[in-house]
């Protein structure tokens, strides 16, 4: 992983891609919000999808 120095603003930064964070960033930027998701990980990354609610479903597919 290479770091520099760079400058960037944003109305919302979020850390993690997970679930919750990249619905949050979506919701967000759905909302007209400039927003910066930070994640770790490589992608595509192992994931494991037998904990979400059926419910959220409708939620994640916007």
């Amino acid at each position: 992983m290479s770091t520099t120095d760079t400058m960037q603003s944003c109305d919302v930064l979020v850390i993690g891609g997970g679930p919750a964070g990249s619905t949050a960033a979506a919701l967000l930027a759905e909302q007209g919000r400039n927003v910066v998701l930070l994640e770790k990980a490589h992608h595509p990354r192992f994931h494991i999808g037998e904990s979400l609610l059926p419910g959220n479903v409708e939620l994640f597919e916007k």
